[in-house]
């Protein structure tokens, strides 16, 4: 086999491989921040949480009911300041809300930017909306009205690829249910 032969015969043996094995596209998950224990103490094992039959449940959005959505900084699940005042105040309308009507349940949906792994993402999402859970039973909600899901990346508020975007897909969303 001469030089030139040997040449084309690689060139095609590494098209051949590059179209059987493409390279594959990884997201590096960045490292959760700790800076959580500054704003609470936390278990973040969703432990407490109501059995129920989800299927049997349906869920609106809070918003309808005045329940506002909090938003979280890249790659936390710290609540900030202005996560804190507005729990304060969707706390006291779940307080209200639950007077009327004992069997309501809040479902907390975690979600985040498209930054990072799925597997990644919906283990963030959780963990925001367990901080967020963990916070409203301080605030003396019952556990057995706040249960949580992860959405993880799936489900963007803003389908866009900028910072503006990932801020608003960055967040734990109220949704209402009942038992």
């Amino acid at each position: 086999m001469s030089k030139k032969d040997w040449v084309f015969f690689t060139a095609i043996l590494i098209a051949i491989t590059m179209v059987l094995f493409p390279a594959c596209k990884h997201k590096k998950p960045a490292p959760i921040t700790t800076d959580m224990e500054t704003t609470q103490t936390t278990t973040q094992t969703g432990e407490g949480q109501p059995e129920l039959n989800i299927e049997d449940l349906i869920f609106v959005p809070g918003s309808q009911y005045g329940l506002e959505t909090v938003y979280f900084d890249f790659d936390s699940y710290a609540l900030r300041p202005d996560t804190i005042a507005k729990l304060q105040k969707n706390a006291e309308k779940i307080k209200a809300a639950l007077q009327r009507n004992p069997n309501i349940i809040i479902q907390l949906a975690g979600h985040c930017d498209e930054r990072g792994t799925q597997e990644y993402n919906l283990a963030l999402g959780e963990k925001r909306a367990l901080a967020v859970r963990d916070y409203l039973i301080k605030l003396g909600l019952p556990a057995q009205n706040l249960i949580t899901i992860s959405y993880g990346e799936e489900l963007p508020a803003d389908p866009g690829h900028n910072e503006e975007a990932w801020a608003k897909n960055r967040r734990v969303e109220f949704n209402r249910g009942q038992k």
